[in-house]
């Protein structure tokens, strides 16, 4: 009888899986299965009422009808103050997509120390505390990637004993393996499942919370998403970076951790198994095969962090340009300017699709190499080192060929491919990883950009133009918004302007703001109704911006009542979405209305007042939810507007031209009523028919700022209006010299205050 050959302890490993260890590996996975799917339960119960409860708090922590603050308002703040330091803007003028100061151009995004700074400051946000869900998603979702590679490891054994059944003819067992096989599938199937799910849950936990925590940045009492739009000019398209960016970012995030971390678990177990199976020399051997591959497709793997960042760019400025026709329908319908629209809409199309077939045909020569490097190479070279013990150590094995010799050999031949195979697969999505990762880098900058500037803005620290930063010592231009020494102060019964310039800021870091009114002096009183009058374009819309804090102070005192006190209506009336009733209480939510004892008949007797008595019953009550901008007519809107005044009851409001469309009888009954109830009124008009509502006037225009009693403004026959006052000095001759000059613009500078 010939002898026996013993089997080394290094193919041991890996020569088969006991039936036993078959069955307890089963039921070990089945047993994963139950308790994940338990608590799969238990979390998703959790959430629901978490969710109940976030809704029935709600109404307790919106503001109050006089101005009162969130309750976590200064935990956010402190928050803010925390994460602040971590976001430098300067770390950000490195981001990809964002606009760098000077010539606008994004910069390339890379895989180097600024993105590793940049993905530490957002894993803040995004993962708080280790108490946080996002860590108890990410453990479980780590515990189904180890055990999805021990079952990988299990099939491959399973493998191997199910192939040598067949080869030595032993049916019982074949089919025991193909039962064991099916056991198997159960909890792989699952496993698989379950990452999948993991991972899309993981990433609506991160956009969850990072959109949470831009919408507390970008829209706040610092008016930040105002002064993003108008007063800075490093985001472009803000909503294609809080929508679309803010959503790639975590989900190629959270594909991160799985599309790396698997992988990377998947080659330390299966190059343990290996080295069991066909020694360390095999497993050294695709290592150094892995290395010199991956360094050969790193070097030729094009920016692809820059191509996704330079992509979602030009996305952003096509839906810019078809939200900007949807906004502008009608204007652009009267000018018949579809032609004009649809030319600017194929170019930045065009931009688009150019930019789409250059990464298309970067791509073609990177994906030629990466099929060849990924799916042909280490195939044949992982073969070759499958065949290495069967030539290099025959002894080492089997060699019974009566008793079955080759059902070992075909067993660890098939055991040892299988991991290779896995192992090959997993080095090949860690090499797809790298063109992830480079994705990330893009997505990853441009978040960070956005965010870094809302913490600058929060500070009020603008954008610089890119000379300064390389020299400090140049001097900024006149009414720079880095130059802002103005004062605000929100604590006395009236409003004061005293030496505040008028000057419309520029977005332009290298350039001066426009100076329209040369510095104002000016005082409101209680009961002192004011309106301001002048031509076109003279400013007085600006003294509005400036008074409620849209445009800064850059000098003087600015002094005014505190937010509740004071309302703002501006000349174009908006409308929010929600229903009639919402339209009236705006900025307010039903639950505070009902919060604060209101009722719909109160409603109602606004809409008596404002003659739009008949909306409830002609749009189906104040429930009814409709498009109200498509709705209701100029004069209509304009009326809501003025039916807010009356709800909110403030003491002072400021009034923007918000009449133009309303009947002169009812716009004087609105006026009387308004002045009835104690609200000093401020009126932005050129209309001389509303000097007689008012007490004084503040005249703006060229070469002079005049206050008058209003009383004194008369119209003549035709309708020209004339000032009391003969134009002094101020205007000056051609031929003054520079003391007159200068004695001009001094007396220009001052506003005279003269009461009734």
């Amino acid at each position: 009888m010939p002898a026996v050959a013993s089997r080394p302890s290094g193919a041991a490993g890996a020569a088969g899986l006991p039936t036993r260890s078959l069955g307890a590996a089963a039921a070990a996975s089945l047993a994963v299965v139950v308790y994940s799917y338990l608590q799969h339960r238990r979390a998703a119960e959790k959430a629901r009422k978490s969710m109940a409860l976030a809704s029935a708090l709600s109404a307790v922590s919106m503001r109050s009808l006089r101005g009162g603050q969130w309750a976590s308002d200064d935990e956010r703040e402190q928050r803010f103050d925390r994460d602040a330091p971590h976001f430098p803007v300067s770390l950000a003028g490195k981001a990809s997509g964002a606009r760098t100061a000077g010539n606008g151009k994004p910069s390339a995004g890379k895989l180097d120390r600024a993105f590793l700074q940049q993905l530490r400051a957002l894993v803040r946000i995004l993962i708080p505390s280790m108490a946080s869900k996002e860590v108890a998603i990410i453990a479980m979702h780590a515990a189904f990637l180890v055990l999805r590679t021990w079952l990988s490891v299990v099939v491959a054994e399973l493998d191997g004993k199910i192939v040598k059944h067949l080869v030595r003819g032993q049916g019982r067992k074949f089919l025991a393996g193909l039962l064991s096989w099916f056991a198997i599938a159960i909890p792989a199937t699952y496993t698989n499942s379950m990452i999948r799910f993991l991972e899309s849950k993981l990433a609506l936990a991160f956009r969850t919370r990072l959109t949470q925590y831009v919408h507390d940045l970008y829209l706040n009492d610092n008016l930040s998403y105002y002064k993003l739009l108008a007063l800075d000019s490093r985001i472009a398209n803000p909503d294609q970076f809080i929508t679309t960016d803010v959503a790639r970012f975590c989900s190629k995030l959270a594909l991160f951790l799985s599309n790396l971390g698997k992988p990377t678990l998947d080659t330390i177990i299966f190059n343990i198994q290996l080295i069991r199976g066909v020694g360390l020399q095999g497993t050294i051997g695709m290592f150094a095969m892995y290395m010199a591959t991956a360094s050969l497709l790193r070097a030729w793997t094009p920016a692809f962090g820059r191509m996704a960042a330079a992509h979602a760019e030009l996305e952003g400025e096509f839906r810019a340009n078809h939200a900007r026709l949807i906004t502008n329908a009608e204007e652009i319908a009267f000018y018949r300017g579809e032609q004009r629209e649809a030319e600017q809409l194929r170019f930045s199309l065009r931009r688009l699709l150019r930019h789409a077939r250059s990464v298309a045909r970067r791509k073609i020569s990177h994906v030629v190499l990466e099929d060849m490097v990924i799916k042909y190479t280490w195939s044949a070279f992982g073969y070759l080192v499958c065949a290495l013990p069967f030539f290099l150590r025959p002894g080492a094995l089997p060699a019974r060929a009566a008793d079955g010799g080759g059902g070992y050999r075909t067993q660890h031949f098939i055991t040892n491919r299988r991991i290779l195979v896995n192992l090959s697969d997993a080095g090949g999505r860690m090499m797809y990883s790298i063109k992830e990762i480079m994705e990330l880098t893009g997505y990853t900058s441009r978040v960070y950009s956005l965010i870094s500037t809302l913490h600058a803005l929060r500070r009020d620290e603008y954008e610089q133009p890119e000379e300064e930063e390389e020299d400090g010592a140049r001097k900024p231009p006149e009414f720079s918004l880095r130059c802002i020494q103005g004062s605000v102060y929100e604590d006395i019964d009236g409003i004061r302007l005293a030496g505040v310039p008028i000057v419309a800021p520029s977005a332009d870091p290298s350039i001066g703001g426009e100076l329209l009114v040369h510095p104002l002096t000016w005082e409101v009183r209680r009961g002192q109704h004011w309106m301001i009058a002048g031509p076109n374009g003279v400013g007085k819309t600006s003294v509005l911006r400036v008074l409620s804090g849209l445009w800064p102070a850059f000098a003087g005192v600015v002094e005014r009542p505190e937010p509740s006190e004071i309302c703002y209506i501006p000349q174009r009336p908006y409308l929010s979405l929600g229903s009639l009733r919402d339209q009236v209480i705006y900025p307010h939510t039903c639950e505070q209305m009902q919060a604060l004892g209101r009722t719909d008949d109160e409603l109602m007797e606004v809409l008596h007042v404002v003659h739009l008595a008949y909306l409830p019953a002609r749009e189906g009550g104040f429930d009814a939810r409709k498009e109200w901008k498509d709705v209701l007519s100029g004069g209509e809107k304009q009326r809501i507007n003025l039916a807010r005044l009356f709800y909110h009851l403030p003491r002072f409001a400021v009034l923007d031209e918000c009449t133009s469309a309303v009947s002169a009888d009812v716009e004087g009954l609105m006026y009387e009523h308004a002045k009835r109830l104690g609200i000093t009124l401020i009126t932005i008009s050129h209309r001389p028919a509303l000097y007689k509502y008012h007490t004084f006037l503040l005249r703006l225009g060229v070469g002079e700022t005049l206050s008058t009693p209003a009383a004194a403004a008369h119209t003549s026959s035709d309708g020209e209006q004339h000032s009391p006052y003969v134009p002094s000095s101020s205007g000056g001759d051609d031929d003054d010299d520079d003391s007159d000059e200068q004695s001009a613009t001094t007396s220009r500078a001052q506003s005279i205050l003269t009461e009734s």
